[in-house]
């Protein structure tokens, strides 16, 4: 009953920008958590929209998204429709981590690409977003951390960066003209 309750209350569908999000805690002990992610949306969700979509020149398909908050790690579904959050980030990275799935679920309009792993693709347009939204210095910060993250994403950062604003552009030019 407790959880049906929090699921009512939480799982606000919020207006704030396009796509609608819709904020779900996996557990009432993770409510703190999406009531911040909520928060974020409300108060700059029209301008995280904005900004990614500007940076890569896609628009986000008018979808609802399920935004799932516990302590697992982030995620974003290729389908587009759920987007998985921790509840337990900075109130700093949950902005970045929140602005990190939204690129996601926005770059899969673009489908699949040889040779341009998820993140690579990302990253073309995500450093400048952050810089956009909350500063270069915010960027920066944000960048330095996921670096840190195992697997890929040290690489995929020292690729998109080793290229100018002009050149990440030119290059998403080409994905969005040759798209499938």
């Amino acid at each position: 009953m407790i959880r049906a309750a929090l699921l009512l209350g939480c799982a606000l569908c919020l207006p704030a920008a396009a796509p609608p999000l819709t904020f779900i805690p996996v557990q009432p002990k993770f409510a703190a958590g999406t009531s911040d992610y909520e928060a974020i949306w409300r108060t700059d969700g029209a301008r995280i929209v904005r900004a990614l979509e500007a940076t890569s020149g896609l628009e986000f398909p008018q979808v609802p998204i399920d935004v799932i908050v516990s302590d697992g790690r982030p995620m974003a579904s290729y389908d587009g429709r759920l987007i998985r959050l921790r509840a337990s980030y900075s109130p700093a990275y949950k902005k970045a981590t929140l602005v990190h799935e939204l690129g996601h679920r926005l770059s899969f309009v673009l489908g699949r690409r040889d040779g341009l792993d998820d993140h690579r693709l990302l990253y073309l347009f995500l450093y400048d977003a952050w810089s956009d939204l909350y500063g270069r210095d915010y960027a920066e910060q944000m960048s330095r951390i996921e670096r840190r993250l195992p697997g890929e994403y040290d690489a995929a950062w020292t690729w998109a960066l080793s290229q100018t604003r002009e050149e990440r552009q030119a290059r998403l030019r080409a994905l969005r003209e040759n798209r499938p």
